[in-house]
């Protein structure tokens, strides 16, 4: 009686009520394998997943071959961002039903979203009625083919949310994916062809002008968000974008005058705060930052981000010890925060905790699911061991910075530091290739390219080190 009064109720859309009954109704008949999953899927409805989740779990011990409990479990664990266990029960699926096209579909997202991409585009490209259904899909697909290179069949899709049945929104999404993936004409033009039917032409143009800072077109971008404010559109964002513009061209007093703006116009903003503080740093202007730290703290108590900030203005200060209690507040705030572990790590190796650092970024190693920017880290400090003779700590290190390129090969110190280590062993040509990555990566980086010009010169290939010597030059002025 409770359970079929329970889904009368759901399928009347009083999700609350059928939960209340269908609670019953399993507390009744625990073993029912029908009542836990009935109860389960409500529950996700209202989006208490956890909850959700343990449920069908009950179930599935059940009976192991419920499809559509499987089903839901994982799409349940994907949506809590549980991709190995997601894929895990995905898998089981697919083994009995290779062509279960929902699990194929939610197996697809879980590999983009874990960087799977080649995965990604085959399992998603193979179920496109059900993709098509879904803007979120066509964007992960889309962005799946982006990534392999696939660059075509990335614009085919996005075409797709043009006139999608989700209606602006779904084009803004294709705007936005061509603009992650630096296609940038693909982005003006998605923004260009929903200009007839946006209501808000100002939020537009801002769009248009932030697709026009990525593509580094700063002074059409600026002109553009001059224009919006001269027609009274005046926001937070424009001014931090304006900003972003300046800095971009060197024009820092107007960028710090600009972002002070931007505080006046909305002082609960901390992101124009933070961006201030970035500049001030920049500019070594410590006593400045060392001030708006202070106003920061107060006026932002609980948030990480803004602890993560005076952490960093702390260790430009060189004041170690007040870096490590602000990065520890920040991580205390936010565990899950990679900035505050990493701005920990450094504070306390720069304040002589070198065990400290190294405990911190072991243990980061292990709890963080992208780990490359923490072997790296621990990979530095390592080097500075080594330079007191630890032959084991040099070793460790250039593992760390294998293991770091191979969870992220785009990772550009790591690749840096591997072409140190092989040139101060007389690898020139192992050298030679992380080196060269490393500039490919970071073009900016003036100790790349100083590295570069010596690899060149060592291998008689004297105009090339010529060339790095002098963007070594052009870098440092």
């Amino acid at each position: 009686m409770h359970s079929a009064e329970g889904l009368a109720l759901a399928r009347a859309g009083n999700l609350q009520s059928a939960e209340a009954e269908l609670r019953k109704a399993a507390d009744l008949a625990p073993a029912n394998e029908g009542c836990l999953v009935d109860l389960a899927t409500v529950l996700a409805m209202e989006k208490k997943f956890d909850e959700s989740t343990s449920y069908f779990r009950r179930a599935l011990k059940i009976n192991p071959h419920d499809v559509l409990a499987r089903r839901y479990l994982g799409a349940n664990l994907w949506q809590l961002h549980r991709y190995a266990e997601a894929r895990q029960n995905l898998r089981i699926l697919l083994n009995t039903n290779p062509n279960d096209p929902q699990a194929l579909l939610l197996l697809g997202m879980v590999s983009e979203n874990t960087g799977d991409y080649a995965a990604a585009a085959k399992m998603l490209a193979s179920v496109p009625t059900l993709v098509r259904a879904q803007p979120e899909s066509v964007a992960a697909l889309a962005r799946s083919y982006y990534h392999i290179g696939e660059t075509e069949k990335a614009r085919a899709w996005l075409d797709e949310l043009q006139n999608h049945q989700a209606g602006i929104q779904a084009a803004l999404l294709g705007a936005q994916v061509a603009d992650e993936m630096q296609d940038y004409k693909t982005a003006e033009a998605f923004l260009s062809s929903v200009a007839p039917r946006y209501s808000d032409q100002n939020e537009l143009r801002y769009r248009i002008a932030l697709v026009k800072f990525h593509a580094q077109q700063f002074e059409e971008s600026r002109q553009l968000l001059r224009e919006l404010m001269d027609d009274g559109y005046r926001t937070g964002e424009v001014n931090r974008l304006l900003a972003s513009c300046f800095r971009a061209q060197n024009r820092h007093e107007e960028a710090i005058h600009t972002l002070q703006e931007a505080i006046e116009l909305n002082p609960l903003d901390e992101t124009s705060y933070l961006d201030l503080a970035s500049i001030l740093l920049d500019q070594k202007r410590i006593s400045q930052a060392m001030d708006l730290a202070q106003r920061m703290a107060k006026a932002f108590p609980h948030s990480s981000r803004v602890f993560v900030s005076k952490g960093s203005l702390e260790l430009g200060a060189n004041d170690f010890i007040d870096a490590v209690s602000s990065f520890t507040r920040a991580a205390q705030l936010e565990p899950n925060s990679p900035d505050a572990t990493i701005g920990l790590a450094r504070a306390e190796a720069n304040a002589g905790m070198t065990e400290r650092a190294k405990a911190t970024l072991d243990s980061a190693i292990g709890r963080f699911p992208e780990k490359a920017p923490f072997e790296l880290e621990l990979g530095q400090v390592l080097l500075k061991e080594a330079e007191t003779g630890d032959k084991n700590a040099a070793v460790r290190a250039e593992q760390l910075f294998h293991s770091a390129v191979a969870h992220d090969d785009k990772l550009a110190e790591a690749h840096y530091e591997l072409g140190e280590l092989a040139l101060h062993r007389g690898e020139t040509a192992r050298a030679l290739i992380h080196l060269e990555k490393a500039a490919k990566l970071v073009p900016s980086s003036a100790k790349t390219h100083f590295a570069l010009s010596r690899v060149y010169r060592r291998l008689g290939r004297e105009r090339e080190a010529a060339e790095q010597a002098a963007l070594f030059d052009k870098l440092g002025e």
